[in-house]
């Protein structure tokens, strides 16, 4: 069965109330169980009940600093979501973004299962597919995706142009996506963050 990611409603932007957040499937990396060993002294079968306040404490501040890709990769999901969702008309917003853009990555066939991907907790194939395709672009290509993704936005809630509207969203894509591909490339193993550790010791 397809997942369809659920968005919010642009009405409830600004309304006082807090809107359900589309937020990324929960999963640890392997490493994550080596850390619980050694830090905390805890087993993955540990009994939550078992835990004192200052355990839980720990445990916390250890999976946040854990977490480098998961924050990231629900930012993402987050950006994608603010943006219209693909319909069947032949001239829609992909369809502009893709044009202004003149990357075919951008068309929601292309990017479909890398967001789905996303979604289920794995955001490096979004993040690397977006970046590639914002690095890729002239200045007068990123001007004028700028305002496309701006006015999709919308600026009826904000003072500002929707040119700077959709700068602002495609430098928090750029950020969001770099932390991701540079959690992934940098996560490592107890044993390793020693090493990486004693090097500097001994540097």
């Amino acid at each position: 069965m397809e997942i369809v990611p659920e968005t919010i409603a642009p009405s409830g932007r600004l309304n006082g109330k807090v809107e359900s957040l589309l937020v990324p499937r929960v999963y640890q990396p392997q490493s994550f169980a080596g850390f619980l060993a050694r830090r905390l002294n805890m087993t993955p079968e540990f009994e939550a009940s078992n835990l004192s306040a200052e355990q839980v404490a720990d445990l916390a501040l250890l999976a946040t600093a854990h977490a480098g890709s998961h924050a990231p990769t629900a930012r993402l999901i987050s950006l994608m979501s603010s943006l219209p969702v693909p319909s069947d008309e032949p001239r829609d917003f992909w369809f502009e973004l893709w044009q202004v853009a003149d990357n075919p990555i951008l068309l929601p066939g292309n990017l479909r299962g890398q967001l789905l991907r996303a979604v289920e907790g794995d955001g490096v194939a979004l993040a690397d597919q977006l970046l590639t395709v914002v690095s890729g672009m002239n200045t007068e290509q990123r001007a004028a995706a700028a305002e496309v993704i701006g006015k999709a936005i919308g600026t009826d809630y904000l003072a500002y142009e929707a040119s700077y509207i959709g700068e602002l969203w495609l430098r928090d894509v750029e950020s969001a996506a770099w932390q991701i591909l540079h959690a992934y490339q940098c996560s490592g193993t107890w044993e390793e963050q020693q090493e990486f550790v004693q090097a500097w010791k001994d540097a």
